[in-house]
C-alpha cells in the first residue's frame, strides 16, 4: 500500500518532482531486447502510418541511437539484434498482411545503422536511452558537405518519455554529434518469397507475399567484394572495400564525390560512368556492364558497351582482372 501512487512515497517524489515533470516511465537498463523491442515498435508504427489502400508500406531504413557506454557494452550483439529484429519484422508484416493486398516497400533492404552519443535534436543521450529513427529510404547521416545548404529528411522518431510516435523533418546536419561506426551499420536484403499453400489451403489474395526467414546480416565493415586497383598515369594503388550491391566505377569528379557506392578513379582515362559491378542475388554470382566509349576488358576479353540505362550485364569471376581503357588495372576478389 505504502508504494501506491497515492501513498506516502508518491506525495514525497511529488514534492520533489512536480507531476507534470514526472517521468512516464523509469529509466530502464539498456538490454538487447531492449533495443530489438524499440525497433519492432517503431517498425510496427510505420506500417500504420505509411500504408495506403491496398499497400502495405513501412520504414525500411533505421538508426539507433545509443551513449557511447552503451553502444560499447551492447556493439558485439548488434548482429543478432539486427536478425532477430528482421526475423520480428517479418512476423509483424504477416500479421497485418490480410488488412492489405500487397507489401510494397520502396527500399530494397533492410538497413540498420548503430550510433553512439552524447547529444541528438537538442537532447541529452543518457546511458538508459535507446533512440530509434526509422525512414522509408534514404537516411545518410554525416554526408553533408560544408558550405551547403542543409539537406532534410522525414523521419519517424518517438516522442520521449511515451509510446507516441511522430513525423518529423530532421536537417541531417543534427546527426553531425553522432558517431556512426562502419562495424555499427548492416544491410539485409528484402527475401519476400511467396510459398506454395499447403494442407487444402488456399493462396493468399493477389500481389500479397509471404516472408522467407531472413538470413544472417553481414557487416558493411566486412564488405562483399574488394576491389584492388593501379592507376599507371599516377603510379598509385589502393583497394575499395565493395559494401553495396551495386557500385559504379567512375572518373573522380567534384559532382559524384557524396555517392557511397561510387569507386572513384583519378584519371583521364576513366568515363563518368565507366562500369557497374552488381552482385546478383538470384544467381550468387558477381556481374560487371561497361558504358565507357574506351575498351573496358575482363581478362583480356571486351565488354562490349551498353547504355546506362540499360545495362548488358556480363558474368564477373572471382580473382578477375578488369583493364578500363589500358591505362587502369582493377583485381576483383569477393570475400568468403
Amino acid at each position: 500500500m505504502a508504494n501506491q501512487p497515492g501513498g506516502w512515497l508518491g506525495k514525497l517524489s511529488n514534492l520533489i518532482i512536480p507531476s507534470s515533470q514526472t517521468d512516464t516511465s523509469p529509466a530502464t537498463t539498456v538490454t538487447n531486447k531492449r533495443i530489438l523491442d524499440e525497433l519492432v515498435a517503431s517498425f510496427d508504427d510505420s506500417i500504420q502510418r505509411e500504408s495506403v489502400g491496398s499497400s502495405m508500406l513501412f520504414n525500411a531504413h533505421f538508426l539507433i541511437v545509443l551513449h557511447p557506454d552503451t553502444y560499447e557494452n551492447r556493439q558485439n550483439a548488434f548482429p543478432v539484434v539486427v536478425n532477430e529484429a528482421v526475423q520480428a519484422f517479418n512476423a509483424v508484416i504477416d500479421m497485418h498482411k490480410s488488412e492489405y493486398g500487397r507489401v510494397s516497400p520502396v527500399a530494397s533492404s533492410w538497413f540498420f545503422k548503430f550510433g553512439a552519443g552524447r547529444e541528438f535534436g537538442g537532447e541529452t543521450v543518457s546511458p538508459t536511452d535507446v533512440k530509434v529513427i526509422g525512414a522509408l529510404t534514404g537516411i545518410l547521416p554525416g554526408n553533408v558537405q560544408a558550405n551547403s545548404a542543409p539537406e532534410r529528411v522525414n523521419v519517424t522518431r518517438r516522442v520521449k518519455q511515451t509510446n507516441r510516435y511522430e513525423k518529423v523533418d530532421v536537417d541531417l546536419s543534427t546527426f553531425q554529434h553522432i558517431d556512426f561506426r562502419e562495424p555499427g551499420a548492416f544491410v539485409v536484403k528484402f527475401n519476400f518469397n511467396a510459398a506454395a499453400p499447403s494442407n487444402g489451403q488456399t493462396s493468399a489474395a493477389p500481389g500479397a507475399t509471404k516472408i522467407a526467414p531472413a538470413a544472417l546480416p553481414r557487416s558493411l565493415d566486412a564488405g562483399l567484394a574488394h576491389v584492388s586497383y593501379y592507376i599507371a598515369e599516377l603510379n598509385k594503388e589502393d583497394t575499395y572495400l565493395m559494401r553495396d550491391r551495386e557500385i559504379i566505377i567512375a572518373r573522380k569528379e567534384s559532382d559524384n564525390q557524396h555517392f557511397p557506392n561510387y569507386l572513384l578513379l583519378e584519371s583521364a582515362y576513366v568515363s563518368n560512368p565507366h562500369a557497374r559491378i552488381r552482385y546478383n542475388d538470384s544467381t550468387h554470382s558477381f556481374q560487371i556492364a561497361s558504358f565507357s566509349r574506351n575498351e573496358t576488358r575482363v581478362n583480356e576479353q571486351l565488354i562490349p558497351r551498353s547504355e546506362p540505362a540499360s545495362p548488358q550485364w556480363f558474368d564477373l569471376s572471382d580473382k578477375a582482372q578488369i583493364l578500363l581503357n589500358s591505362m587502369v588495372t582493377l583485381h576483383f576478389q569477393r570475400n568468403a
